[in-house]
């Protein structure tokens, strides 16, 4: 028995709803539809956050609630670093039942956690776990658990607790082999496991040709790769993102297809045949150690998305910048690792070639990764230079940031980590009327046709998705002396995740 026992097999992802923006009627209605068409199909998992779709994920799952008797069972999250304290967790928790209606709801997820080390900070009294367990006691939550982008070994670690009753993890074709260990543990602990990213974040059906390798019978590289991740028996839940209620069906089809094979005979087939891919890592770690500390197998399996078609994301289009946004994304989530600077540690001296069982060309391909790393601006090195030439070498007496939100925040905390407090005034501006009035890191939100009378020097559009639009919109001020800066060129890829 485990927490997701009485949960259909496919859960529902409420990230990528197909919403514009808060005035979207049309996609907000298009959104509600595929909520109950998959209640209507049996799931009853919803995965959702404050900030999916744009942070409307919970305003649809509010109007879907409220037209449907169908069972479900849905998720609250807090993350630490944005939510540190009990108190923090209560409050985030009480602000999605509100915002989705509901006065309860069936899981907490202690979301995100990247390391044991972080774990150790959610533990501790009166942290988010201790919210948790308080929130559990008044009934307005049922199970606890957690969703890892730690490391292998400290996401086993945390299973092995015992502090949670179900875990979310990052588990397809790409990183199949490598997870056995953490789906292993969470079996042997009876802790529930639901997947996230069980499409590779798109990879798969970007890329069904290559997929195909894996596929039998009629399944098709989507069915194929669905049916690969349920086929363990640790997992419950394959979680889908659902942008059409075409694309839920089709997943919903997958898991309820006529099993054409075994699941040990599937999983060992599908595996054997990874193995035989060229140029793929498998993520099976004989490189390691490397004697100067390079982490070379997470390295090498980040870049296996190079091997792919990258799916469209964040508006872009360009081929090499979506590689690079997949590349860096997957190194972010899947292992921590971030270039903090631009010092390739690797020597050359090619101990990890000759242990490796794939015959990969790791020194070039680490190399290669680090070339990517300065054409897309990725480290805080260039991020303290980006921000120099624009605001911190200026004269300016007001700066405004466009939007206001997380994004604007951290770019401010970026700012006064290389130069110390701004000796300008900060000014927030949003085009979103739910914003006006509200506090964003420490700054009241003002509405952008304030701009004309607060008459700010320049103001930064540090969007990364929606960077031209803004910008065609806020050209106008230039007239009246405000600089427009971009924050993010071309060859960018975003700073926060």
């Amino acid at each position: 028995m485990s927490v997701f026992d009485d949960c259909f097999a496919m859960g529902l992802g409420t990230a990528r709803f197909p919403i514009s923006g808060p005035n979207d009627a049309d996609g907000i209605e298009k959104s509600v539809g595929i909520v109950l068409k998959a209640l209507d199909l049996g799931v009853n998992y919803i995965d959702t956050s404050h900030i999916y779709s744009g942070g409307m994920a919970q305003t649809v799952l509010r109007q879907a609630f409220a037209r449907t008797g169908r069972p479900y069972a849905v998720t609250l999250k807090a993350q630490y670093g944005v939510d540190k304290t009990a108190d923090d967790a209560r409050r985030r928790a009480e602000k999605g039942l509100e915002s989705m209606g509901i006065n309860r709801a069936a899981f907490f997820v202690s979301w995100s956690v990247k390391s044991y080390a972080e774990f150790e900070e959610i533990m501790k009294k009166g942290g988010i776990y201790d919210g948790a367990l308080r929130m559990k006691e008044e009934k307005l939550i049922d199970h606890i658990c957690f969703s890892s982008h730690a490391p292998i070994a400290e996401t086993i670690r945390i299973i092995e607790s015992g502090a949670f009753e179900g875990v979310t993890i990052s588990y397809s074709l790409l990183n199949g082999i490598a997870m056995q260990p953490v789906l292993d543990a969470a079996q042997a602990n009876n802790v529930g496991v639901a997947v996230m990213n069980p499409l590779g974040g798109g990879i798969v059906p970007q890329n069904k040709e290559f997929f195909s390798f894996a596929q039998n019978g009629s399944e098709n590289a989507v069915q194929v790769a669905l049916r690969y991740i349920a086929a363990h028996s640790a997992v419950q839940i394959v979680i889908s993102g659902c942008s059409s209620e075409a694309e839920l069906e089709e997943n919903v089809s997958a898991l309820s297809m006529n099993n054409y094979e075994d699941d040990c005979v599937r999983i060992r087939r599908v595996n054997k045949r990874i193995l035989g891919l060229s140029g793929f890592c498998t993520g099976c770690r004989y490189c390691e150690p490397c004697p100067k500390g390079v982490p070379v197998s997470d390295i090498m399996q980040g870049r296996n998305t190079l091997m792919f078609s990258p799916p469209a994301d964040y508006k872009r289009t360009e081929p090499e910048l979506l590689g690079n946004i997949s590349l860096f994304r997957k190194l972010y989530f899947d292992f921590q690792l971030e270039l903090t600077d631009m010092t390739n540690a690797c020597v050359h001296c090619g101990q990890c070639e000759k242990k490796c069982t794939q015959s990969l060309n790791i020194r070039n391909a680490i190399d290669g990764v680090y070339d990517r790393a300065k054409i897309t601006n990725y480290t805080p090195e260039m991020a303290k230079e980006r921000l120099r030439s624009l605001v911190a070498e200026k004269q300016y007496r007001k700066v405004g940031f466009y939007p206001s939100g997380g994004y604007a925040d951290y770019v401010l905390k970026l700012y006064r980590r290389f130069f110390g407090e701004p000796e300008w005034e900060v000014l927030m501006f949003n085009g979103n009327p739910k914003a006006w009035g509200t506090i964003s890191g420490g700054f009241t939100v003002h509405s952008p046709e304030e701009i004309g009378s607060l008459s700010p020097d320049a103001i930064v559009v540090n969007s990364y998705v929606y960077r031209d639009a803004i910008y065609e919109d806020l050209r106008q001020y230039e007239k009246q002396g405000t600089d427009i800066l971009l924050l993010h060129k071309d060859e960018d890829i975003p700073w926060v995740w």
